[in-house]
């Protein structure tokens, strides 16, 4: 009976149905058709950073009413549900192993960082790991002067957070772990906090920093909050758009906000301006990405990424141009 029912889980994990959901039609988003200024409780503002919310619509949650049990990475790793390591003892720069040894499937975001192994590492790509599954990863290095076993050997049992968001756009858009490391170094530098090895995660290390990360989280978290209908989150400073993060669910996206906030603050701290942006071309932007299955494919192309199962689309990332 229990290989049944784990057979029927594991099933579940990629028995969604083929019909692609995250735009207009299942969504609320903060500009009514002809308006050009959010509704109220859609947007929230603080210093150099203001936030966009998207909400749920009922016919959302009819798409997901049979979706199953999913398990956020960081509390995967948190309760050791889920075991990271290098893939052999000489390990691989770019690439990492993932099982997953728990009864829930796992959520990975792209940019979450791993703290341990041979180097600490910020992950890819959004991926999903069904119980039981091992997979390996593509990863990027964020700790430059180090290719030595940690503490812990070559298994990682830290999570870090969700890396700084001009990270993940470079991920993104350039693909390149020369460029990985160049931006690391540029973000220590800039929050003062270079180390011998010229790891990413030292930035937490900064009593300013953390100070003002945490004040900046405070805000947007009293607003967060308050709704829970919220799905998704559009972050600008002074006149560019941040990023774009969508979930499928209410649940995917609160446990999953706290750091995804994080990354779009750490860029706000580091290259962020009083707010200037037009709200025209908030809405235009947010209309183009939840307009049509094509145009969102188009756009998430070479500015973001999708996270999908049997072509359903779980989560969208984007970012401007």
């Amino acid at each position: 009976m229990k290989n049944i029912s784990f057979l029927i889980v594991v099933l579940l994990c990629w028995a969604l149905p083929s019909v692609a959901q995250l735009k207009a039609d299942n969504l609320n988003t903060p500009f009514a058709d002809s308006s050009r200024t959010p509704r109220a409780g859609y947007a929230s503002a603080y210093k150099n950073m203001k936030i966009y919310f998207i909400k749920a619509r009922p016919s959302l949650y009819k798409e997901f009413a049979n979706m199953g049990n999913y398990t956020s990475f960081e509390k995967a790793l948190n309760t050791a549900s889920i075991k990271v390591e290098e893939v052999s003892s000489g390990g691989s720069v770019n690439t990492l192993r993932f099982k997953n040894t728990s009864k829930d499937t796992i959520i990975i975001g792209m940019g979450d960082i791993v703290k341990g192994g041979k180097q600490d590492r910020v992950i890819e790509k959004d991926t999903l790991i069904c119980p039981g599954q091992t997979m390996m990863l593509p990863v990027y290095c964020v700790e430059h002067g180090r290719w030595t076993p940690s503490s812990t050997g070559t298994t990682f049992t830290a999570y870090h957070s969700n890396i700084n968001n001009v990270v993940r756009k470079s991920m993104v858009k350039e693909k390149s772990q020369g460029k990985v490391w160049d931006n690391v170094g540029l973000i220590n530098s800039n929050m003062g906090t270079v180390t011998n090895t010229g790891t990413y995660t030292a930035v937490t290390q900064s009593d300013e920093y953390n100070k003002k990360l945490k004040e900046y989280k405070d805000a947007f978290t009293k607003e967060l909050v308050k709704d829970s209908t919220i799905v998704g989150m559009l972050a600008v400073t002074g006149d560019r758009i941040i990023g774009c993060d969508i979930y499928g669910t209410p649940q995917l996206f609160r446990d999953n906000a706290p750091n995804i906030l994080s990354s779009y603050i750490s860029e706000a701290l580091y290259d962020g301006k009083p707010v200037t942006i037009k709200e025209e071309k908030v809405s235009e932007y947010i209309n183009t990405l939840l307009a049509n299955e094509e145009k969102q494919d188009q756009l998430l192309e070479n500015n973001g990424r999708s996270l999908k199962i049997n072509g359903k689309k779980v989560k969208i990332t984007a970012f401007d141009n």
